[in-house]
């Protein structure tokens, strides 16, 4: 079935990386076989809703316009939520003063004929300005790492965008912003040159190899992660087994 599921052509992205490189069971139940989820995992809320107001206050005016930010935080019932204003306000010292063109919720998609992979993801913004296309991640969480040359899902959007960055004469920095206020720190912005995208590439064409090559799906067994996964109570190799809580139709 797992090879089935694969394919000829293989979807990755972003977030299918980070499972990878999390759990083999994990990403096999919930990007290959596409599985519902038999655990409550992370909520999703907080994250969602950071993006959308931020995403709404860009498509229909300025972060840096008092009165319109109020508006849309009242539009969305939040106008004296000290959280919400805390993320406009964390977002406003990072966003570029000048720009170009800007894009939200940008979907991007890249194929690669050798690995027969399609590389897909959606961004959460994407500003052109100062001769370079700066790729935007918003973030409720806490960073994973300190720099985002490290960050396999960084790796990757960089690569997404590369080709289309290239045509345009322009440089890719990727940034996440971490919006939550016990953040204190973005982690280093990654700006990928030529001999850094060549090995991404490869490393993406070994990552599909890799993928194709497994048989095991062992699940990586450590209470920390396992106990995050919205598949734990049926994985085998579960450090924090439970009962199932399937998702009523």
């Amino acid at each position: 079935m797992p090879r089935e599921a694969i394919g000829a052509v293989l979807a990755i992205s972003p977030s299918a990386l980070d499972t990878w490189s999390r759990c083999r069971r994990q990403f096999l139940l919930r990007s290959l076989l596409r599985i519902p989820r038999s655990d409550p995992g992370p909520s999703a809320a907080e994250g969602n809703f950071a993006h959308d107001l931020l995403r709404h206050i860009h498509k229909t005016g300025s972060c840096r316009d008092d009165d319109h930010v109020l508006d849309v935080l009242a539009g969305h019932g939040k106008s004296e939520d000290p959280l919400a204003r805390g993320y406009v306000e964390r977002h406003r010292r990072r966003c570029p003063p000048e720009f170009e063109a800007q894009d939200h919720e940008w979907p991007v998609a890249r194929f690669h004929r050798v690995g027969m992979f399609m590389a897909t993801g959606r961004l959460d913004a994407l500003w052109r300005h100062d001769g370079i296309y700066d790729v935007r991640d918003y973030k409720t969480g806490r960073p994973m790492v300190d720099r985002l040359a490290d960050d396999p899902r960084a790796r990757l959007q960089a690569w997404l965008v590369a080709e289309r960055a290239a045509r345009r004469g322009l440089r890719v920095r990727v940034r996440y912003e971490y919006l939550a206020p016990e953040v204190d720190d973005d982690p280093e912005p990654f700006e990928p040159d030529d001999d850094d995208l060549v090995a991404i590439e490869s490393e993406l064409l070994e990552t599909v190899r890799s993928m194709r090559a497994e048989e095991a799906w062992i699940g990586v067994a450590e209470r920390e992660i396992c106990r995050h996964c919205e598949y734990h109570s049926i994985c085998p190799d579960s450090a924090t087994p439970g009962e199932p809580s399937w998702p009523t139709p």
